[in-house]
């Protein structure tokens, strides 16, 4: 097990203070001033090693974004996220069923529903784009 330094700690604590979000290492950094960027980079690929933080995807500009999967955040569902707001909801139930199934059946393959993330927008980033 390695050892877990405070500012991994922080990074960490400001992840799980913002449940259903995804991060950017650029974010965190306003967000913990007294972090260096490239130290959060170097936390967090640390953390995505051991499994308590996964990458999402990059936004527009190429920057990865991430979210926090530690103890206590769901696992057995897949994800929609905001690419805008960063905003995270879940899929399950019938839809989860049905997508799971297409793919199943026109491709052969079987999604692993604790690493799959969609992204996109939500209705709210939607209507403020388009309205």
């Amino acid at each position: 097990m390695e050892y877990k330094t405070q500012t991994r700690q922080k990074i960490m604590d400001y992840m799980a203070e913002n449940p259903d979000r995804i991060f950017k290492a650029s974010e965190i950094a306003q967000n913990l001033p007294d972090v260096s960027l490239s130290t959060i980079y170097r936390n967090i690929a640390r953390l995505e090693k051991a499994g308590t933080v996964q990458i999402v995807g990059a936004d527009d500009n190429n920057e990865l974004q991430y979210r926090y999967t530690g103890p206590g955040r769901c696992e057995e569902k897949m994800h929609l996220v905001c690419k805008d707001c960063g905003k995270f909801f879940h899929l399950a139930g019938p839809a989860l069923k049905m997508l799971m199934l297409s793919i199943q059946r026109l491709n052969g393959f079987v999604l692993d529903q604790k690493q799959s993330v969609l992204l996109g927008r939500c209705s709210d980033c939607s209507r403020r784009r388009h309205g």
